[in-house]
C-alpha cells in the first residue's frame, strides 16, 4: 500500500472474498451502454474499453491527488479545497470520489463494467452514500476475472456478491490506488 505522511481513515469491516468471479454473468448491452443510468446508480456512466496506458497516466494523476490530500490532512477544510479545486478542472476523475478512479478505470481495462463507486466518506468532508470504500461491478467483455482476484488479494482487498453484481471493498481507500497499480501490471505482463 502507499506510504503517505498521514493515512486516510481505516473503517472496521471484514476482508473476506466469498465470491467466484468466473462465474459472474455478463452484463447485458442495454444496461452496459445506458445513458439514463442504471437502478442502482442513476449517475451510471459507461466507462468500458479502457486501455492499460490510459489507466497508467490517470493513476499518476491520482497519486499526485492523494498525496496533496495527505498533506492537507484527509478530511480538513484545506483539503476540501483541494478536492474543489481539482474536480472544477477537467480531469479524468472527475466524477468518481477521491481514490477510487484510477480502480474504476483499471477494472474496465480488465474487462469489467463498474456500476458504482465510493470512497465510504475517508476522504474530504462531503456525505458518501457509503461508509465503507467499495465499487460495484459486473462482467463484461474480455473479463479477466483471475487477475482482478489476484490484485484483490495481493491489495487486502474484500470481493463479495452483491445481487448481480461483485462489490469490491477495503478497510482503506489507499488499497484500492495499490489495486489499480498491481491489475494494470498484471494485464501488461499478459500483454507481453
Amino acid at each position: 500500500m502507499m506510504k503517505m505522511s498521514v493515512q486516510p481513515e481505516t473503517v472496521n469491516v471484514e476482508i473476506r472474498r466469498t465470491v467466484n468471479l468466473s462465474l459472474l454473468p455478463l452484463l447485458d448491452e442495454e444496461r452496459a451502454g445506458s445513458e439514463d443510468g442504471i437502478a442502482l446508480n442513476l449517475a451510471y456512466f459507461d466507462v468500458r474499453g479502457w486501455d492499460v496506458e490510459d489507466v497508467e497516466l490517470v493513476q499518476k494523476e491520482e497519486l499526485e491527488l492523494l498525496t496533496k490530500l495527505a498533506d492537507a490532512g484527509w478530511r480538513t477544510d484545506a483539503a476540501e479545497e483541494i478536492l474543489e479545486g481539482h474536480f472544477s478542472d477537467y480531469s479524468e476523475l472527475s466524477g468518481f470520489d477521491a481514490g477510487m478512479g484510477t480502480a474504476v478505470y483499471a477494472l474496465s481495462a480488465a474487462g469489467a463494467i463498474p456500476i458504482s463507486s465510493c470512497n465510504g466518506g475517508t476522504i474530504g468532508q462531503g456525505f458518501h452514500a457509503e461508509r465503507v470504500p467499495s465499487i460495484l461491478f459486473a462482467a463484461g467483455e474480455n473479463f479477466e476475472p483471475a487477475l482482478i482476484m489476484k490484485a484483490a488479494e495481493e491489495a487486502d482487498l474484500g470481493l463479495i456478491p452483491n445481487g448481480e453484481f461483485v462489490e469490491i471493498f477495503a478497510d482503506q481507500v489507499l488499497k484500492f490506488h495499490d489495486f489499480s497499480r498491481r491489475l494494470t501490471a498484471a494485464l501488461r505482463e499478459k500483454t507481453s
